[in-house]
Parts: C-alpha cells; sequence; structure tokens
C-alpha cells in the first residue's frame, strides 16, 4: 500500500469515528444514564489518550467507547441463566457501564476485568457514585489485569464483550474460559455485543462480532441467539452457549451432556 493509500485509509477511518461517535451521541440523548446518575460513562476514549497507555495492549485492545444502555437492557435480559448462582464478567468493562446495568439482574456476583489502571480507576468512582441511588452496587468488583491472565470466578456463567479485543486475544480469552468450565462444569453463555469496530471497514450488518470469531472456530460453543438491537445493527448482540461434547461431561444449572 502506497503512503497516499494509507493515508487516505486513515482519512477515511477517522471520518468514520467522527460519525460513529456522532450517532453515539444521539443515542445517549435518548437514552440518558449519566446525566441522570452523575456518572461518567459516556465519552469515548482512545487508548493512547489514557496516562497509563502501554503500547502492548494499545495495539490489540479497542477504544473505549459505552454500550447504549437499551442495547445492554435488551441483551442480558435475552441471556437465559439462572441470575443467582452465576456470576457476571464483563471482560473489558471500560468505565464500568455495563457493571452498572447488570445490577439490575439478581446475579451472585458482578466482576469488570480491564488492563488500563486509569479506566478501572473511573469504574470504580462511578460504583461508589452509583451506590448512593442504586441498589446492588456491592455485588460488583472491578478487577486491574489482563484478561488473557484474569482468574476466571468458578461460578461465572455469563460473559460480555463488546467488542474489547484483536482476535488473538480473544482466543486467549476463550482458552481460560474453556479451562474454568473443564475444571469447574457449569452452564456458561457468553454475550457478544457489536459488529466489527468503528473504522470504516464493512457495513453496519455485515458480519458478527470480530470477538465472537474466537467461538465459532471452536465447536464446544453454539450460537443460540442473534439479540436485535434497538439502537441499530451495529449494536447486535449474539449469545452463545457452552455445549461439552465429551460423554461423561457433567454440566451444573440444569444441564447435563
Amino acid at each position: 500500500m502506497s503512503s497516499s493509500d494509507h493515508r487516505a485509509r486513515l482519512l477515511r477511518a477517522a471520518e468514520f469515528r467522527r460519525a460513529f461517535d456522532d450517532r453515539l451521541a444521539r443515542i445517549e440523548q435518548q437514552t440518558p444514564f449519566d446525566s441522570v446518575y452523575d456518572l461518567d460513562t459516556a465519552d469515548p476514549v482512545e487508548l493512547w489518550e489514557l496516562p497509563d497507555a502501554d503500547q502492548k495492549w494499545v495495539g490489540r485492545n479497542a477504544r473505549y467507547a459505552p454500550t447504549p444502555v437499551r442495547s445492554v437492557r435488551n441483551a442480558l435480559s435475552r441471556c437465559d441463566v439462572r441470575h443467582e448462582e452465576a456470576t457476571f464478567a464483563d471482560v473489558g468493562c471500560g468505565k464500568g457501564r455495563v457493571l452498572l446495568l447488570a445490577t439490575e439482574l439478581p446475579f451472585r456476583r458482578i466482576v469488570g476485568v480491564e488492563a488500563s489502571k486509569a479506566l478501572c480507576d473511573i469504574a470504580r468512582s462511578n460504583v461508589e457514585t452509583a451506590s448512593a441511588t442504586h441498589e446492588g452496587c456491592e455485588r460488583i468488583s472491578v478487577v486491574h489485569a489482563d484478561a488473557t491472565e484474569f482468574d476466571v470466578p468458578e461460578d461465572a456463567g455469563l460473559f460480555y464483550f463488546y467488542e474489547p479485543f484483536a482476535l488473538d486475544v480473544s482466543m486467549a480469552v476463550l482458552d481460560r474460559i474453556d479451562d474454568s468450565i473443564r475444571r469447574h462444569p457449569r452452564r456458561v453463555l457468553l454475550c457478544f455485543t457489536g459488529r466489527g469496530q468503528p473504522d470504516g471497514n464493512g457495513s453496519d450488518g455485515e458480519a458478527s462480532p470480530i470477538a465472537a470469531a474466537a467461538a465459532e472456530l471452536r465447536p464446544q460453543w453454539n450460537l443460540v441467539e442473534t439479540v436485535t438491537s434497538p439502537d441499530g445493527e451495529f449494536y447486535d448482540s449474539f449469545v452463545y452457549e457452552y455445549v461439552p461434547h465429551a460423554p461423561d461431561s457433567k454440566i451444573t444449572g440444569g444441564y447435563t451432556s
């Protein structure tokens, strides 16, 4: 690719991101969240803008942008889990919006994993602020960790992803989840939200999430539902269920193989 072609591609990506952020801002106005609860989750952040930006994870992780509130609520409502028996995990939790919305459901625990300490600090501050008006915030914990090295909770039953990583990172994260299920058999769902990255490559409805490709490549993960977003095709969600293939596998929570 010539330097002029590369520059043109970067300019197109930048213009697309501006349009994406403008559309997101309009969605945020339709369903206020931060302004109602005095939080800081709405503004997108490029990873290189963070004070603790690290070249390793900046190159393989996505920018921070919030999932629209209606899309999150809609997706979580379609994930068939026994909330009281399961921990909810947001992998790449950013500023913690999804964690706060997850308190609307009776999960046993709610865990957010985030590689950026700066974003972890913002998420924790949001949780502390929300605790004054939100019930259930005491169930939330924000873990500063690389998702590829995160200790998966033994009772984690629903993992949420909003296009957080490149494919190789998603593969490594699913390796850890698969290993956790083998060691602690249970029913597990993955919820992937978003169709790609906002860089101008492809149309809204062209593909399932990049992160979800890691599940698509594994026979033990079955796509059980595509959840249509009320905020547009980009925010559709894809729900996968772990289905063990070994004849002696046993899954708790009412499901056996």
